[in-house]
């Protein structure tokens, strides 16, 4: 009974990252239908940009945020929500008018476009879901992010499809994003705008995070940045990568449904039962990677002529490629929370840096001479990297209890 019911609490944390998997199915067939693969190349760039942002913006609070809020009384989660909401509102203030000028001078086509897609895309890092996770509360995300999300990329779909010009893309984001705060802070019972003293906090919590802060800073070089590193080695090949590499992310993006909805259930545990809880997680990532991997390659082909109307062709060996990477990564994010859960999280930073170094050397020599193969190489031996410094980490520290 107890098996049943955590399956079906799997539910909505499945929900959630499906529906903005969703999204962008709907805008990306338009754009690539009526902006073809230089439209798609130049929303891929600003994606990559603005994603990389986004993750530093975030300053770790999805990383070591929901275990830490899982752990608190209701009392003290507000303070907690507030000085993050405060931090990454500084932090976004420089990061999203960064990307948009990195993006306007990377592309060649849509720069307005790609610029305000850049901007909005590291915006992204208000999110609040992180919270609701932690008090596994996951309908709170969809009502405050998921919908909203969902129906304004439709509108956005349908007017690029209608000929309507492409920064209505980026457009239809920052109205989401801003839908998302006012509706996240009546969820979250607190103000919309934090206090003096929440900035005050949200330094404080900038410092502590620091190590996780850098650590995903560092791994946006080979997670977020792969299509923008293409671009200056192997230019004529960002829109084949960069398809499959999109539709990896968004498998990536519904499967996180498991690893969110772990955060809590190991969080929650007392500390007889957290290792014994992050024993079974990586088990239940492992499987998830395998399932996962098999899908992909299987179906990778077929749906990427749907979700590109066939301007862009995703080849057998990028599938096979890019399914062996999304089972690494599925692995990597159970050995993360088992780091995080037995107090090691800031072991994740050193595994990000490794990673990133291989990552920055093999994606670039690779993709200039391979091409888009060349590049999800180089990004498999990145995942790789780090996954081993982990696995090592994590075993070792049991082995000495």
């Amino acid at each position: 009974m107890k098996k049943l019911q955590r399956l079906f609490s799997l539910g909505p944390f499945f929900l959630i990252p499906a529906l903005n998997a969703i999204s962008p199915l709907i805008v990306i067939p338009a754009l690539t239908f009526t902006y073809g693969a230089g439209g798609w190349a130049a929303v891929a760039i600003a994606q990559s940009v603005g994603m990389a942002a986004a993750s530093m913006a975030e300053l770790g609070w999805s990383v070591l945020g929901p275990q830490r809020v899982a752990r608190l009384d209701i009392s003290s989660r507000g303070e907690v929500y507030m000085a993050a909401l405060a931090s990454k509102m500084s932090a976004v203030a420089i990061f999203s008018p960064l990307s948009a000028v990195i993006s306007f001078n990377l592309v060649t086509e849509h720069r307005a476009a790609a610029a305000l897609l850049a901007a909005a895309i590291s915006a992204g890092a208000l999110s609040s879901s992180w919270y609701f996770v932690g008090c596994n509360r996951p309908f709170s995300i969809i009502w405050a992010e998921g919908v909203p999300r969902l129906a304004l990329l439709s509108i956005a779909g349908v007017a690029i499809y209608l000929g309507a010009p492409l920064e209505i893309y980026g457009g239809a984001l920052f109205v989401a994003i801003i839908f998302t705060l006012v509706a996240s802070s009546r969820f979250a019972m607190q103000p919309l705008w934090p206090r003096l003293s929440d900035f005050r906090g949200g330094f404080v919590e900038i410092k502590a995070q620091l190590p996780i802060t850098l650590g995903r800073s560092i791994s946006v070089v080979y997670t977020s940045l792969p299509i923008t590193l293409v671009s200056l080695t192997s230019p004529q090949s960002v829109a084949s990568f960069a398809a499959v590499e999109r539709l990896m992310r968004m498998a990536l993006s519904i499967l996180g449904g498991v690893p969110s909805r772990l955060q809590s259930w190991i969080g929650s545990a007392d500390s007889s039962e957290i290792v014994l809880r992050s024993r079974k997680s990586l088990g239940y990532n492992f499987s998830l990677g395998m399932v996962a991997a098999i899908c992909f390659f299987l179906l990778a082909s077929v749906f990427g002529g749907y979700v590109f109307s066939h301007t862009v062709e995703i080849p057998r060996l990028n599938a096979f490629f890019s399914s062996f990477l999304l089972f690494l990564i599925c692995i990597s994010r159970g050995y993360g929370l088992s780091l995080v859960a037995e107090n090691k999280g800031t072991w994740i930073a050193a595994a990000n840096i490794l990673a990133a170094v291989v990552g920055i050397f093999s994606i670039l020599s690779f993709s200039r001479f391979l091409g888009a193969p060349g590049a999800i190489a180089g990004e498999i031996l990145a995942e790789l990297a780090g996954l081993f410094l982990q696995a090592f980490i994590l075993h070792y520290y049991r082995a000495r209890v």
